[in-house]
């Protein structure tokens, strides 16, 4: 008897199951017109490569043909299995609905950049129009970044020790404190033999969110080679990260910081008896390409800069300490990473972008605008965009490559040492160091006493005592 009733709600049980069949249909029929609309964006989302595009819109298709013969299927066979209809819905529908949900969102936050780059369109008409748009933007930045007005340079107290020489370099390690009682690990790179008779270019080398920081081995090559090339470079860590964690890294506050980290290590190279104040390059990824743009567009005593997989209209990075602070809107402008890179203009600038992260859109979209910045100074050529298909969110080789030729070119370094026979940076004369040898921090030259910990009170002695009206 209780068999028979149970048999009841079957057919019930069938039914819902095929409206959920027939949802499913739907959602892959939307997932497959957002990849149509936007294949790549849809790719990027999905973590695969540009060339599978089409692969995934057929997939789908094919899954919606699938479901819709399925669900014919079930109701022309009465005694189809229940079970199959079931798993189906269950396996089928939250798949779909999560793929569609995010390409969605994805698609969303593309086509706001977009839009917003076409609406900045107008913002740079003509010279003066542009000028009068940056002069707005640099001053909304700094005062969102907690900068404006700047705060005092107060003495670096600057401690270099542990010499070391390789093949064409010398590395130091350094301590700066670029606040009253905050600290900003770093190593300094300088040529060998050291230049006597002229002044050298000087290269800074923000870091990004990588393991092990500026210890790791992407970031020694790019300053040994700049070193080795006749330039002083300088690797240095985020706030809170690598030696430098008297404050924690996921805070808003980490942007002021860094922002003001990097504006010190140009107080401290510039100060440097050889340093040439009109060479001065930058260049980081990922975060470090963030710290990049934002220095360049701030501070023009950065002549020419290169932020690597960074610049983006519709992706500003992940972290507080790229946009935990409102600087890319307030109450008189909205801005993007792609604007806020042309800020350099005229000076030169080389933006490397892939296939496989937010910069994907940076040839078609982000530099035809960026370089229209340029053209108002009749300076095109010096924008550049070095796009790399299949490379990955690093500081790879590839990468480097294109920093070393275009930061040789304008810095006037010397590539002939860095070079082979074929012409080829050859990077094997590098020496990596480990960690522990790298250290500014160490049993002979521990953090001072007078170190403030917290973001309260680095802030404070950031900012200073009030000043008397």
């Amino acid at each position: 008897m209780r068999y028979r009733s149970a048999m009841k709600f079957i057919p019930t049980i069938r039914n819902i199951a095929r409206t959920l069949l027939l949802a499913g249909i739907a959602l892959a029929g939307a997932f497959s017109a957002a990849v149509a609309r936007h294949p790549s964006l849809a790719t990027y989302g999905l973590g695969i490569p540009d060339s599978m595009a089409i692969a995934v819109l057929a997939g789908a298709g094919a899954v919606a043909f699938l479901w819709g013969g399925f669900v014919l299927l079930s109701w022309k066979v009465p005694r189809f299995p229940l079970w199959m209809l079931v798993a189906a819905a269950f396996l089928s529908i939250p798949l779909s609905a999560f793929c569609g949900v995010m390409t969605y969102l994805l698609e969303i936050t593309y086509e706001q950049g977009d839009s917003n780059l076409g609406h900045l369109e107008l913002f740079c008409r003509d010279l003066p129009a542009w000028e009068l748009r940056a002069q707005r933007l640099r001053s909304g930045i700094l005062q969102g970044a907690k900068l404006e007005p700047l705060p005092e340079r107060t003495p670096l107290n600057v401690v270099l020790h542990s010499r070391r020489e390789h093949a064409g370099y010398s590395v130091e390690n350094v301590l700066l404190e670029t606040v009253p009682g905050f600290f900003l690990a770093g190593n300094l790179y300088r040529p060998i033999p050291a230049v006597t008779d002229a002044r050298i270019p000087v290269v800074l080398i923000p870091q990004g969110h990588f393991k092990d920081g500026r210890f790791n081995e992407d970031t020694q090559h790019l300053a040994a080679t700049f070193a080795r090339m006749g330039a002083l470079a300088f690797l240095y860590d985020m706030a809170g990260r690598g030696e430098t964690t008297q404050v924690s890294h996921s805070n808003p506050n980490a942007l002021t910081l860094q922002l003001w980290n990097s504006m010190r290590v140009l107080d401290f190279l510039l100060g440097l008896p050889e340093a040439d104040p009109g060479r001065v390059g930058m260049t980081g990824a990922s975060g470090g390409g963030t710290q990049t743009l934002l220095c360049a567009a701030l501070d023009t005593r950065v002549t020419v800069s290169a932020p690597v997989v960074m610049v983006s209209s519709w992706v500003y990075g992940g972290c507080p300490c790229e946009s935990g602070l409102p600087i890319h809107k307030s109450p008189t402008y909205r801005t993007n990473n792609a604007e806020i890179a042309a800020l350099a203009a005229p000076r030169p600038q080389l933006i490397v972008s892939i296939d496989e992260d937010w910069t994907r859109t940076v040839p078609k979209r982000e530099f035809p605008y960026i370089r229209g910045i340029y053209r108002l100074f009749g300076a095109e050529a010096l924008a550049r965009n070095v796009h790399l298909p299949g490379q990955h969110h690093d500081f790879g080789p590839a990468k480097r490559e294109a920093v070393y030729r275009f930061l040789a070119e304008h810095l006037r370094l010397a590539m002939e040492r860095v070079v082979n026979a074929q012409g080829a940076i050859d990077e094997t004369r590098d020496t990596i160091e480990s960690m522990d040898t790298m250290r500014a921090l160490d049993a002979r030259h521990p953090l001072p006493e007078r170190a403030l910990h917290g973001w309260e009170a680095v802030m404070a002695a950031l900012h200073g005592p009030p000043k008397e009206h």
